[in-house]
C-alpha cells in the first residue's frame, strides 16, 4: 500500500509534468480529449481534493480511538481498587467470590489451567489482549450491576463509586458505537482516493496518458519529450 507521502508526492510530481508540458512549442495539442492539459488538471485536482478527505476522515477515527485505549486502560485499575473495596466488608464476604469474577473478566484474568503435555501444535487459543472493546464494555456493566446489587456500596473515594464506575461505561459505549462508523468513513475515504489516482480515469491513467500524447507529436528523440521522459509515476 502507497504510503501516505507517495500519495502527494504524485500530484506534485503531476503537476511538475503539467508545467513542463504548458512550456513546449509549438503548443502541446493531444488528439485524444483525455489527455489534454485541461484533463490532466482536472485529474490532479480531484487527486488532491482524495487526499484531503482522507486526512480529514482520519480525524474522527484516530482522536477517538486514542481515547478510546486511554479509557480502557483507567478501567482495570478501577475495577480492581473497587473489588479491594468490596472485600474490605465482611458484610460481603458471601458475594466476593462472584463479583471478583465479574472483576476479572473486564480486567481479562484469566483463572490459570494446567497446560497440556502434548498440545495440539495447530491449535491456538485467543490471547486476552485480543478481547473486543464490546466484551469489555459489556463486562463492565456486568461488574457494575453486580456491585450495585450489594446494597450500601458507597466507597468515599468518589473515582470508583458507581455513578462513576457507569460513566465509563456509558463513555465506552459511546466509543463503541462512534469509531466503527467513522473506521467506514475512513475505508471508504481510502477506497474514493485509490480510484482518483489508479482508477480507469485516474490520475495515472492520465499521467501517462499526457506522457505518451507528448512523445507521438514531438516524437521520442524530440527536446520536449526527453524533458519529460524522465517523469516517473
Amino acid at each position: 500500500m502507497p504510503s501516505e507521502q507517495s500519495f502527494q508526492d504524485r500530484v506534485q510530481r503531476s503537476g511538475e509534468l503539467r508545467a513542463a508540458v504548458a512550456l513546449f512549442s509549438p503548443a502541446y495539442a493531444p488528439p485524444d480529449p483525455l489527455f489534454t492539459l485541461a484533463a490532466l488538471t482536472a485529474a490532479i485536482d480531484a487527486a488532491a481534493a482524495q487526499n484531503a478527505n482522507v486526512d480529514a476522515m482520519r480525524v474522527p477515527y484516530q482522536d477517538p480511538t486514542y481515547d478510546r485505549n486511554a479509557l480502557v486502560k483507567t478501567i482495570g485499575p478501577l475495577v480492581t481498587q473497587s473489588l479491594a473495596y468490596v472485600k474490605s466488608n465482611t458484610g460481603w464476604a458471601i458475594r466476593h467470590e462472584a463479583v471478583k469474577k465479574a472483576a476479572d473478566k473486564v480486567r481479562g484474568v484469566r483463572p490459570s489451567s494446567e497446560k497440556p503435555l502434548n498440545p495440539e501444535p495447530d491449535k491456538k487459543s485467543r490471547e486476552s489482549g485480543e478481547r473486543s472493546f464490546v466484551e469489555i464494555a459489556g463486562f463492565l456493566k456486568a461488574y457494575n450491576d453486580r456491585i450495585e446489587g450489594l446494597g450500601n456500596y458507597e466507597p468515599p473515594d468518589s473515582k470508583i463509586a458507581i455513578d462513576a464506575l457507569n460513566d465509563l461505561w456509558t463513555a465506552l459505549d459511546a466509543f463503541n458505537k462512534a469509531i466503527p462508523l467513522a473506521t467506514q468513513a475512513l475505508a471508504d475515504a481510502i477506497a474514493d482516493r485509490q480510484n482518483s489516482f489508479n482508477g480507469p480515469t485516474g490520475l495515472k491513467f492520465v499521467f501517462d496518458g499526457v506522457k505518451g500524447s507528448v512523445k507521438g507529436q514531438y516524437g521520442q528523440a524530440s527536446l520536449q519529450y526527453k524533458a519529460i521522459s524522465g517523469m516517473r509515476w
